[in-house]
């Protein structure tokens, strides 16, 4: 069979739109028309015979084949944008390169990273987001979280926190205003989720066992690529996720999401920090590294390990 491959244009202009949600944003960004761009998405769309985004007369939606298609492109395409301008500037010695995931980034460490700066003025932060484990950009590095095993020998690692991990949906997924749900209405709901790597468990299948509940009596949905993915579906009342505790914290304290059991799991695997073996001296690095362990101790979502 043969693959009928996209332009790299008509790529671009999707991920823009995808990430916008808005043609209009994208065509500025990309600076083209709204014409253009809505050209090229079609294309798109033509040349891979599926059909990516709902257009409405005031949003765009990406739909299920779009939702699986937008985060492999978008991986690739800004690995371009980086690539390129990784060539045509300078490297920033004064700036401190943490790498995560998207999830640890956006949900937990960008809303406590003010604090660090205000008192810290003199050190600039710059935050990267991964979606894979091992997806380390080795010269633009500092430190690094990763929910992963010790397995890279260009770096030194450091236990750093162990969470727990339990369902959570939107507010109008409970049909009672003091929240709460029998456990057998589970089997009513779809279950939306993430694939584990380094060979953990499935998130699903832990909690399930620890509920005394059978896989095979369940229905699946949608499996996306990361955590803010499925946190925006769960949002939408599309469906019922695992979360990381650490990471729900401020959804669950503004009623945004709910906890419709009790049942909470230890999260399979453990996080830890890494930095590189061949780096100078970096007071600066080891000012944030120290902030960061003093942050997490103080997380009662979290727990310190020894490895």
């Amino acid at each position: 069979m043969t693959t009928h491959m996209p332009t790299l244009v008509s790529l671009r202009a999707f991920e823009a739109v995808a990430r916008h949600k808005s043609f209009r944003k994208a065509a500025d960004e990309i600076c083209v028309t709204h014409a253009a761009v809505s050209h090229q998405v079609k294309a798109l769309e033509t040349t891979i015979g599926v059909k990516l985004l709902e257009r409405t007369s005031r949003s765009v939606e990406l739909t299920p084949a779009g939702e699986q298609y937008y985060p492999p492109i978008r991986e690739h395409i800004q690995g371009i944008i980086k690539a390129t301008r990784r060539i045509q500037t300078p490297e920033e010695p004064d700036v401190l390169l943490v790498q995560s995931y998207a999830s640890f980034n956006t949900m937990w460490l960008q809303p406590r990273l003010a604090d660090f700066l205000q008192d810290n003025p003199d050190t600039r932060v710059r935050i990267v987001s991964t979606f894979e484990d091992g997806d380390y950009d080795m010269h633009r590095f500092d430190v690094g979280v990763f929910n992963a095993p010790p397995f890279d020998k260009r770096f030194d690692y450091s236990p750093l926190f162990e969470t727990d991990i339990y369902p959570v949906c939107a507010p109008e997924a409970l049909k009672t205003a003091s929240g709460g749900m029998p456990l057998e209405e589970l089997r009513n709901f779809l279950l939306l989720s993430v694939p584990n790597t380094w060979n953990e468990p499935d998130d699903w299948d832990c909690w399930l066992d620890a509920a005394g509940l059978d896989r095979e009596t369940m229905k699946f949905g949608s499996v996306f690529d990361n955590y803010p993915l499925v946190r925006e579906a769960v949002l939408k009342n599309h469906g019922i996720s695992v979360a990381r505790a650490p990471f729900c914290t401020r959804d669950l304290e503004r009623e945004r999401l709910v906890k419709p059991f009790d049942i909470l799991v230890p999260e399979p695997g453990s996080w830890y920090l890494a930095t590189q073996k061949e780096r100078a001296p970096n007071p600066k690095l080891d000012t944030f590294v120290d902030w960061l362990f003093e942050q997490i101790e103080a997380d009662p979502t979290m727990r310190l390990f020894r490895a």
